[in-house]
């Protein structure tokens, strides 16, 4: 298993898509096409679902990082989405210090946290048994998602929880939340964001965010954001389409 949380520790940028298909094939293309990490959607997705993402993971790793965002923040889909073994996981809605270091205990084997021990594809199913259990603290990256303002306004405590690798901006939910819904450019929503990156930068804890398009990625690389989900599987499926005809149609 590739180490993510050194990844993230070197402070390179890592670009990645999101993943809402159940479909490996497509997974495998945009692969090919160059993206390092995919960022799989169990939050929002109603065709993924831990079995479908397991599938897709296997012909994604070892050559990419695969995390998968969970529907929440409970034990259970926590640790059934390390048991799959996932480079990491995304927690959806970190509002508080105390429910980052929740998520930290149930992400972490003893003594860092509580995470439970079973046998499962994160450990080769009991082949490789004792490593996954010696190395997965140090290698599985625990990332919390803040999208809404009360955890904008607890970003210095979040960040202080031992066992936080990332925060991972969710750009839509947190303008839904200021009275803004969906208007990603509003310059209340870029100040904001900019608290975020602030303390993170003065923590030293990498950022990422997700951006709807590469021109909203190059400026979040440009602001120093190293972990960047560019567009989705169903958007770059339309967008080519949409390419294909509009030059026929222009042509016509």
């Amino acid at each position: 298993m590739r180490n993510l949380r050194r990844r993230l520790e070197s402070r390179e940028v890592l670009l990645g898509t999101l993943i809402t298909w159940d479909s490996p094939e497509v997974a495998l293309t945009l692969q090919k096409a160059g993206f390092s990490w995919f960022f799989l959607d169990l939050e929002h997705s109603a065709l993924l679902d831990l079995k479908s993402a397991q599938r897709i993971m296997e012909v994604l790793q070892p050559a990419s990082y695969v995390v998968i965002r969970v529907p929440d923040d409970s034990e259970t889909w926590i640790k059934h989405a390390l048991d799959t073994g996932c480079n990491g996981i995304i927690v959806p809605h970190v509002s508080t210090a105390q429910q980052a270091q929740s998520v930290v205990e149930r992400a972490k084997y003893p003594p860092l946290g509580k995470r439970s021990i079973g046998i499962a594809r994160a450990h080769g199913y009991g082949t490789h048994f004792a490593k996954y259990l010696q190395e997965a603290n140090d290698r599985v990256a625990v990332i919390a998602q803040i999208e809404d303002t009360e955890g904008v306004n607890n970003i210095h405590d979040i960040l202080d929880v031992r066992g936080i690798d990332a925060v991972f901006i969710g750009p839509y939910d947190l303008s839904g939340t200021m009275g803004i819904l969906g208007d990603l450019a509003h310059p209340l929503l870029t100040e904001v964001i900019g608290r975020v990156r602030t303390a993170c930068e003065e923590r030293k804890v990498p950022l990422g965010i997700f951006c709807p398009n590469a021109a909203a990625a190059r400026k979040e690389i440009d602001r120093g954001v190293m972990l960047i989900a560019v567009g989705s599987d169903a958007g770059y499926t339309f967008a080519g389409g949409a390419a294909a005809l509009s030059e026929l149609h222009h042509r016509d």
